[in-house]
């Protein structure tokens, strides 16, 4: 009788008689369990002598140390410069260079390249969460899913850019980071055009437009979208779309989910992700980290100190309207433009307890506190509160007197830094990016285009019920009350004694009357004035500009008080 030979018993398929008791892993050899079980305890016995890194695979060590630590990559690609430390890495790497995907999915039809990625796709299908977040219940069905979830409960971000303090949960973000951010070097090149870049997504993203390569799915219509304004991915609550899911699962989160767990601590804020949380809470601290070597601009986050230095330093306004030529530094403010100038007075975002309109949505939020009547900023020497910070900043100016921020040119003073730049494009700049249509009037700033625009519309949804006084802005409409209607003048003079409604009106009141600074000069007579209304007024006399027309008879005026008393003799009142 023949004895079985070894070979015959390496070809026998061994049982799987060893059961995972956390999932339905099954295997035949009980090391392998062992392992297996790591993976649910969470447990890592090998740990890199180099680095923080650790593992529950002895192979995998091997194979970090090498690829890590070492410059050993004996194998190569036969398409491009790309290194590996072993035949699967090499193997998985190539596969993106080819459009053939051998893993199907056999219920949707979902291709991969890797089995690993068919496996992890297959999970979609299953319903299967094994893993669970014990603080929030959160649950996935992979465990570096829930690892990732975990840090935004920790706050823990292990991997920090040692340039700019960027953190992050994954070695891999950080990666990416530092190769965009940080690095000139730009390895991927299009073999059509000039394009380059620093990573491989982007220049298969780019590829597809410039008909060189082939894409998946996913990335062609998002790349599509970009290009056409499609966004296929619809809100079922409103009008929001986007051209990637991702983006309409967050919007949905943000705006329509009264679920908020994180809390802050100060006030009654409440947020879907920790991220905007933390945000948040650099409004209380006050912490600015990233400061403007140029102007000495501060913020909390290094998005909005990339924001400034393009959109203040730099004449680079990459973002264009295609119908008057704006353009902007910031994406979102082009969108603002067109929704405003462009859009015949459009107001999507509307307010269910008055029926107020805006054409930004964070124009409605500043709107609906004065329903809510919530105020979480606080002064703390006079108890006056608001609902917006930039406010409070601007109160607490009046209690210390401090005025640090000095025009060059004209000497105006001011607490805050958002009124010098104000003041420097309202008073000194010629550049007015901002006409109306209608009337040809021209500003520096979108928001007194706005405001302008209003007196060409019928509406005037701010009323007196006294007088009958109506205007567009709710602002006006208090100063009208305040200064005809209850006699209050709060704001005194210490000089004379003379008392003003508003503070505006006090301060040009000191300038008019107690101060000998008249920066204000023409050239034609050498007339000075300390404000630059009243010398635009002057140089009309001059160039014989009548701008304020009657029209009941014709009459011309330089001044609009001249054209009012004007009316007033075919009104038959008595001035």
């Amino acid at each position: 009788m023949m004895k079985p030979s070894a070979k015959g018993k390496r070809g026998e398929k061994k049982l799987k008689k060893h059961d995972c008791p956390h999932c339905e892993y099954r295997t035949g050899n009980a090391a392998h369990l062992r392992d297996h079980i790591r993976t649910h305890t969470g447990e890592r016995p090998y740990k890199c002598q180099h680095c923080d890194y650790s593992t529950t695979y002895k192979a995998h060590l091997k194979r970090h140390i090498a690829a890590k630590h070492s410059n050993y990559r004996p194998h190569k690609c036969p398409t491009c410069d790309f290194t590996a430390v072993d035949k699967t890495c090499l193997k998985n790497h190539v596969a993106k260079h080819s459009s053939e995907k051998p893993y199907k999915c056999d219920i949707c039809g979902y291709s991969a390249t890797q089995l690993s990625y068919l496996n992890r796709h297959m999970a979609k299908h299953s319903g299967k969460k094994t893993h669970t977040c014990d603080i929030c219940g959160y649950s996935t069905a992979h465990l570096t899913n829930l690892k990732r979830h975990m840090a935004k409960h920790t706050g823990e971000r292990p991997y920090t850019c040692d340039v700019c303090g960027y953190g992050t949960v994954q070695l891999s973000n950080l990666k990416r980071h530092i190769i965009g951010q940080h690095s000139s070097e730009k390895s991927y090149k299009c073999g059509v055009c000039r394009y380059v870049t620093s990573r491989m997504c982007d220049l298969k993203k780019h590829t597809e437009t410039c008909g060189n390569g082939t894409l998946r799915m996913s990335d062609v219509k998002q790349d599509i979208a970009k290009h056409t304004d499609e966004k296929p991915y619809k809100c079922d609550n409103c009008a929001f779309g986007s051209a990637q899911k991702s983006n309409l699962k967050q919007h949905i989160m943000t705006k329509h989910s009264s679920d908020k767990p994180y809390k802050c601590d100060v006030c009654e804020f409440g947020a879907t992700q920790l991220s905007k949380l933390k945000r948040h809470m650099a409004k209380h601290s006050g912490e600015k980290p990233y400061k403007c070597d140029i102007c000495g601009y501060g913020t909390a986050h290094m998005s909005n100190l990339k924001r400034h230095i393009m959109a203040k330093h730099t004449d680079e306004k990459p973002f264009k309207c295609d119908i008057c030529g704006y353009g902007t530094a910031i994406k979102s403010n082009l969108k603002q433009h067109v929704i405003a100038i462009h859009t015949a007075g459009e107001k999507p975002y509307k307010c269910d307890s008055c029926g107020y309109g805006a054409a930004h949505v964070s124009t409605l939020k500043r709107h609906m506190a004065k329903h809510t009547g919530e105020k979480p900023y606080k002064c703390e020497m006079c108890g006056y509160a608001t609902s917006r910070m930039s406010d409070l900043k601007k109160h607490i100016a009046t209690h210390t007197g401090e005025k640090t921020y000095k025009c060059d040119i004209c000497g105006y003073c001011t607490a805050l830094m958002s009124n010098l730049k104000r003041h420097n494009m309202d008073k000194h700049s010629a550049e007015k990016s901002y006409r109306c249509d209608t009337c040809g009037y021209a500003t520096s700033r979108m928001s007194d285009l706005e405001k302008h625009m209003a007196k060409h519309t019928v509406e005037i949804p701010y009323k007196c019920d006294i007088t009958g006084y109506g205007t567009v802005e709710m602002s006006h409409l208090k100063r009208h009350i305040r200064a005809k209607h209850t006699g209050k003048k709060p704001y005194k003079c210490d000089v004379c004694g003379y008392g003003a409604a508003h503070l505006s009106n006090l301060k040009l009141h000191i300038i008019d009357k107690h101060s000998e600074e008249k920066p204000y000069n023409c050239e034609v007579c050498g007339y000075a004035t300390s404000r630059m209304c009243d010398l635009k007024k002057h140089i009309a006399i001059h160039t014989g500009e009548t701008p304020y027309k009657c029209d009941t008879c014709g009459f011309g005026a330089a001044q609009r008080t001249s054209l009012k008393r004007h009316m007033a003799k075919h009104n038959g009142e008595k001035r």
